[in-house]
């Protein structure tokens, strides 16, 4: 039954339950007492058998609209709590408490007038294990659940964080499919493998960051393409070696996030041949410097708009830019810029890897002040006198950078916006740079810093991000044990969602805000996907709905109550409201006349899987 008390300003609901006696030895009874004091402090007994308590707080007008309360709290150890927020003007917060058992089965909600168990916006736990998967890999698979069941929340991180010691040679659904791939010999070849990678890795946080480097430092394949469509060269060529040059890039970039600091990555984009090219850095020479470069690195890179630089500071970074661009070396100078190059007549018969390279001739040598003026100033002096010392320029650019406060200041920013929450808070923002700074630009430390922020783990903030089109896409394959070679259908549906991995022609990359990406048709395509992808079982691209069914113990004559429920639990934590459970229950009883048919086929799962898909909290991660 209801009780109502003042709580300052607002009205608090209470849901207090008596009288349930024990479904199983370890399941706790139900939570009894529940009260409020004027500071807001929950209070209720203490239950048999229960070792923690979950909150679930919602809106008065909203449960009484069919929405009812979600976590709010999860494993409190004690039996109380302050919940100090207030409510919006004119409603009231309904507070429930549950208790959970050692062995992490949770008591019931009680029941309502009618005598029906009180609806939840998913149950605590599930929910932050969604929350968990949606962020730190690209959602549920039968594999990140197990993973994440038995090792916990700090746990399952910490082993992401360490993609070498989670063993791929055994995943034959990531390896079978990745192995066409390596290395990828067109743009197909090189979306797909993103997409394959995602889809099927168990070493998920190693793909989701991969995926932030690479958008972070933009490249697109086709303004690459450019400079190896050459006369001599056949399309096939010509697709090979741009394909090949992003492919090189994303793969330092993937092992850097791991290895290496934030200066080390900054300066494997500088000298990625598909950076010099997409920014035209092989334009910018003395006399004549090209500023695209340089401004892009202060601006998008290092330590965003406006923030601590100047035009003189473009203008001067340009300078110290000069003379760097691409060409084929042999695989013994490779790694030294100052190499010999391979003539461009032997470019289409001679082995050796394109790479960037140092025209001494083509560099400017005179003195360049950076930050001139602030508490930040470094002088790069002229090297006239040792020309060939002039390839330290980029180094000495990239130190200074990498070294100033806004740089920690913008990065953190934006790995917090890409893992936590759109608009971070400044003293969020303050507590990782507090970790670079000790682990000197760590990137591994900072992210741990970044997946370990309680914002994360706060009930209140879940599913408050929305997922982009690959994020969407990706999941569904996860979620529904999809089948994808990494372009059959998929790469259309991205392009008409408009994220196509590494063919974005705007430099500052693909948004990770939401507003960006919900639209009508954005939303239509992503409706039109999960109907699309779940109609079909092909191999390189369908879903297998009744095998992750079979094992979990459910068929097609299970009762569609639990099918819905089970399907709710993967896509959404269980975190469906009654409306869009009860749609989903009676779409799966009835046939295309909406006449009652206890017979469910597969193609009535698929369908009502394939709006599930649809739904807009599916958007949400």
């Amino acid at each position: 039954m209801y009780s109502t008390v003042s709580s300052r300003a607002a009205v608090a609901v209470l849901a207090s339950f008596v009288g349930a006696s024990l479904a199983l030895a370890q399941t706790p009874a139900e939570v009894t007492g529940l009260r409020i004091s004027e500071a807001e402090n929950l209070t209720w007994n203490s239950t048999i058998n229960a070792q923690d308590y979950n909150i679930y707080r919602g809106l008065l007008d909203q449960l009484i609209a069919g929405t009812p309360p979600r976590c709010h709290a999860n494993e409190i150890a004690v039996t109380q709590f302050v919940s100090p927020d207030d409510p919006p003007v004119g409603s009231a917060y309904v507070y429930l408490v549950t208790a959970e058992g050692a062995t992490g089965l949770e008591g019931t909600p009680g029941t309502s007038s009618a005598a029906s168990t009180r609806a939840l916006l998913g149950r605590c736990d599930p929910v932050e294990r969604t929350q968990l998967l949606n962020r730190v890999t690209y959602g549920f698979s039968e594999y990140a659940k197990s993973r994440y069941d038995a090792l916990g929340w700090n746990a399952f991180i910490d082993e992401q964080l360490a993609p070498a010691s989670i063993d791929e040679s055994s995943n034959t659904d990531l390896t079978t499919r990745r192995a066409p791939l390596i290395p990828p010999e067109n743009t197909n070849e090189l979306v797909g493998l993103a997409i394959v990678n995602g889809t099927y890795a168990r070493r998920q946080l190693e793909q989701v960051v991969t995926i932030f480097w690479v958008n972070h430092f933009n490249t697109n394949y086709n303004d690459i393409r450019g400079y190896f469509n050459r006369p001599d060269f056949t399309d096939a060529v010509t697709n090979q070696l741009t394909a090949e040059t992003q492919y090189r890039e994303t793969e330092q970039f993937r092992s850097l996030a791991f290895t290496g600091t934030f200066r080390e990555i900054v300066e494997a984009s500088a000298k990625s041949p598909a950076m010099i090219l997409y920014l035209d850095n092989d334009e910018n020479v003395v006399g004549k410097p090209n500023e695209n470069y340089a401004r892009e690195l202060l601006e998008l890179h290092t330590m965003g708009v406006d923030n601590g630089y100047t035009q003189l500071d473009i203008e001067e970074l340009a300078r110290a830019l000069t003379g760097w661009n691409v060409c084929k070396k042999t695989d013994a100078n490779k790694g030294d810029p100052l190499a010999a190059c391979i003539s461009r007549v032997l470019e289409g018969t001679t082995a050796g890897t394109y790479v960037s390279n140092f025209r001494i001739a083509q560099h400017d040598h005179g003195q360049k002040i950076l930050f001139q003026g602030t508490p930040h100033q470094v002088t790069l002096p002229s090297t006239q006198s040792n020309q060939s010392a002039g390839v330290n320029d980029l180094q000495s650019a990239l130190d200074a950078i990498a070294g100033h406060p806004s740089t920690r200041q913008f990065i953190a920013q934006k790995l917090l916006q890409w893992f936590v929450q759109e608009l971070p808070s400044a003293s969020q923002v303050a507590a990782v740079e507090a970790v670079w700074l000790a682990q000197a630009g760590d990137l591994r430390e900072v992210l741990r810093a970044v997946l370990l922020r309680p914002e994360l783990r706060n009930p209140d903030a879940f599913r408050q991000k929305v997922r982009t089109p690959l994020e969407q896409v990706l999941a569904a394959f996860r979620a529904t044990r999809g089948k994808t070679n990494g372009f059959t259908t998929v790469r259309a549906y991205l392009q008409r969602m408009q994220q196509l991995p590494h063919q974005n022609p705007v430099p500052t990359g693909y948004s990770e805000l939401g507003a960006d990406w919900i639209d009508t048709n954005n939303t239509l395509e992503r409706q039109n996907f999960g109907m699309d992808v779940t109609a079909l079982t092909g191999t390189n691209f369908g879903t297998d709905l009744t095998g992750l069914m079979s094992a979990n113990g459910l068929t097609t004559a299970s009762t569609p109550e639990s099918i819905v429920d089970f399907w709710s639990d993967v896509l959404f934590g269980g975190a469906l409201t009654p409306a869009d459970r009860q749609e989903a229950i009676d779409y799966l009883k009835t046939n295309d006349s909406g006449v009652l048919d206890p017979v469910l086929t597969n193609a009535r799962l698929r369908e009502v899987v394939g709006f599930m898909l649809g739904y807009p909290i599916y958007q949400e991660q």
